[in-house]
């Protein structure tokens, strides 16, 4: 189940390597970083920019669009793992996780967003994800590419 969420936006754009770094600190643990490397597409439409690209993460395969603003970004994930985080500094948006049949309504919380566009380009942003009330976790995350393969 994905929870509804669309993405379609076509596969065609310039050809980009990625590198992801997501922060995490979920309360009572120790902060983690993860690194993703991967393969993707930078495209232009209808005058925004998205960063496609898939992964592979415990046998499970993940496509994931990002929508790069430099007021505003939209994280969403298909497949099996699907995701849509809202981007929107100093505003609290739904947004959604599911894994499997669980599909789990969330808040996001941003505290910020950062665009630096081009041909090696920078997304960053920093989020809270709430479950009702309760805070599940803080996040940075930072997309970094740069056109051509590796």
């Amino acid at each position: 189940m994905n929870g509804g969420i669309q993405m379609n936006i076509p596969e065609e754009g310039r050809a980009v390597s990625i590198r992801l770094v997501t922060t995490v600190r979920q309360p009572g643990e120790k902060p983690f970083r993860n690194f993703i490397r991967a393969e993707g597409q930078l495209i232009e439409k209808a005058g925004k920019t998205y960063l496609s690209f898939k992964e592979t993460a415990d046998g499970q395969e993940i496509r994931t669009m990002v929508r790069l603003g430099h007021e505003e970004g939209l994280i969403m994930r298909n497949g099996d793992v699907s995701m849509r985080l809202p981007l929107v500094p100093g505003e609290r948006r739904e947004g959604r996780y599911g894994n499997g049949s669980m599909d789990l309504p969330l808040t996001v919380k941003t505290d910020s967003v950062r665009y630096e566009p081009g041909s090696q380009g920078r997304f960053a942003a920093a989020y809270d994800l709430l479950s009702g009330s309760e805070t599940v976790g803080t996040y940075d995350v930072e997309f970094i590419y740069s056109e051509g393969k590796a």
